[in-house]
């Protein structure tokens, strides 16, 4: 699929079939056949840092994960290798370590990348950064899917 970069989030919704409030990537700076750069803005008003936590909020950790899965998808999505009528669903998470807090307001880089893809089925790795440290590594699976009924 050829597409001008970056790619907004009109061009990312067009990809994913994820929405707000479950729609996390925002941009795509760089892709290439087996990775991708994207980019997150944490919104600071996001209902889940009411309480998570009230003193101290910090995005969950399973939306964070979302958030780089989402990035997984749109490197399939981009290579032209989803089939139509399909989409990308997780099918396991191996590793998961979170390194620095996400906070409202932060911007995240996310880094994927496809480490194996065999007849639907992909392994992935990946990463978001805060200005550069690794706020979370990544090792997960994913398998296209059709939507039922």
């Amino acid at each position: 699929m050829t597409m001008n970069l970056p790619i907004n989030r009109d061009g990312v919704k067009a990809l994913l079939p994820h929405r707000d409030p479950m729609l996390f990537i925002d941009e795509v700076t760089d892709f290439g056949p087996d990775w991708i750069k994207a980019v997150s803005d944490v919104d600071p008003k996001a209902p889940f840092f009411k309480g998570h936590f009230p003193d101290r909020p910090i995005m969950p950790g399973v939306l964070l994960i979302e958030t780089i899965a989402q990035a997984g998808a749109l490197i399939i999505a981009l290579s032209g290798s989803l089939d139509a009528g399909q989409f990308i669903a997780f099918s396991g998470v191996e590793s998961a370590k979170f390194r620095k807090p996400v906070k409202p307001g932060d911007r995240l880089t996310i880094d994927a990348k496809i480490l194996k893809s065999r007849a639907g089925f992909y392994k992935f790795e990946g990463a978001a950064l805060i200005e550069g440290a690794t706020a979370v590594d990544l090792k997960f699976s994913a398998t296209q899917m059709r939507f039922e009924g």
